[in-house]
C-alpha cells in the first residue's frame, strides 16, 4: 500500500464521528461489568454509531475524503521537494561558478510556472498526458545532474593534477547538458502556452518529439554518470593524488 493510500484509509477511518463513539462505547462496555446491562446496551449503541459512521464514509464520502487526502499529501510532498531543492541551491552557491545555481533557479521557475498554468486550466486540454510526463521526467533528470555536479565538485576539492581537471571537465559537461535541457523546456513550455485550445495534433507531436530527444540525451548522460559511480572510489584508485590533511 502506498503512502497516499494509507493516508486515504486513515482519513476514512479516523474521524470524530467514528473515533469518539467507538471509544465511548468501549469504555461503557468495560464499565458495564460493574454497572449493569443498561450501560452495556448504551455502549453497544455507541459502537454501532461509530461503525455506521465508518460505513457512511466508505459508501458516500470516499471521493470527497480521497480528494482532500490526495491534496494534503501532494502539498506535503511538494514542501519536502521544495526543501530539498532549497538545500541543493545553497550547496551550489558554495561552488566557484554561478551557472549551476542559475540553471537550477531557471529550471524551478519554469516548472513551477507551468504546473500553476496547468492546474488553473491555462494549458490546452489537448496536451497529451505522455507529454506532461516527459516535462516532469526532464525536470527530475536535470535535478539529478545538478546534484551529481555538486558531488563531483566536492570530489574535485580532495584531489589534484589530472584527476582534478578530469572531474572539473565532467562537471562542466553535466551543467552544460542541464542548460540545454532548460532551454528546450523553456521553448516547449512557451509554445504550449501559445497554443489555442483547438491546437493541431501535429504541432503537439512535434513538441513531444523535441522533449523525447532531449530526454534521451539526459538519460544517456545519467547512464555515463552511473557507470562512473560503479568504478573504484576516488580514495582507493587515486591515493597518490589525494591532498594531505
Amino acid at each position: 500500500m502506498s503512502e497516499l493510500q494509507k493516508k486515504i484509509l486513515l482519513d476514512l477511518v479516523v474521524t470524530p464521528f467514528t473515533v469518539i463513539p467507538g471509544l465511548l462505547g468501549g469504555s461503557l462496555l468495560l464499565l458495564s461489568v460493574a454497572m449493569g446491562g443498561s450501560v452495556a446496551f448504551l455502549g453497544f449503541v455507541c459502537i454501532l454509531l461509530g461503525f455506521g459512521s465508518l460505513c457512511t464514509n466508505f459508501v458516500f464520502n470516499l471521493t470527497k475524503i480521497s480528494k482532500k487526502a490526495a491534496k494534503e499529501w501532494h502539498d506535503q510532498q511538494q514542501k519536502k521537494k521544495d526543501s530539498d531543492l532549497d538545500t541543493l541551491d545553497r550547496n551550489l552557491e558554495d561552488t566557484r561558478e554561478t551557472s549551476d545555481e542559475n540553471a537550477l533557479r531557471n529550471l524551478r521557475a519554469l516548472y513551477s510556472s507551468f504546473c500553476g498554468d496547468f492546474q488553473n486550466g491555462r494549458v490546452s486540454a489537448h496536451v497529451p498526458p505522455a507529454m506532461l510526463s516527459q516535462i516532469d521526467e526532464l525536470f527530475e533528470q536535470c535535478i539529478f545532474h545538478l546534484r551529481r555536479s555538486y558531488e563531483i565538485y566536492l570530489q574535485a576539492q580532495q584531489v589534484t593534477g589530472n584527476l582534478k581537471k578530469g572531474l572539473n571537465k565532467q562537471r562542466k559537461e553535466l551543467i552544460a547538458e542541464v542548460e540545454k535541457s532548460v532551454e528546450t523546456l523553456a521553448s516547449v513550455i512557451n509554445e504550449v502556452r501559445a497554443m489555442r485550445m483547438k491546437s493541431e495534433k501535429g504541432q503537439l507531436s512535434k513538441l513531444q518529439r523535441r522533449l523525447s530527444s532531449q530526454l534521451q540525451v539526459a538519460k544517456a548522460t545519467e547512464e555515463s554518470v552511473a557507470a562512473l559511480d560503479d568504478d573504484v572510489s576516488v580514495e582507493e584508485k587515486y591515493d597518490e593524488y589525494l591532498l594531505d590533511d
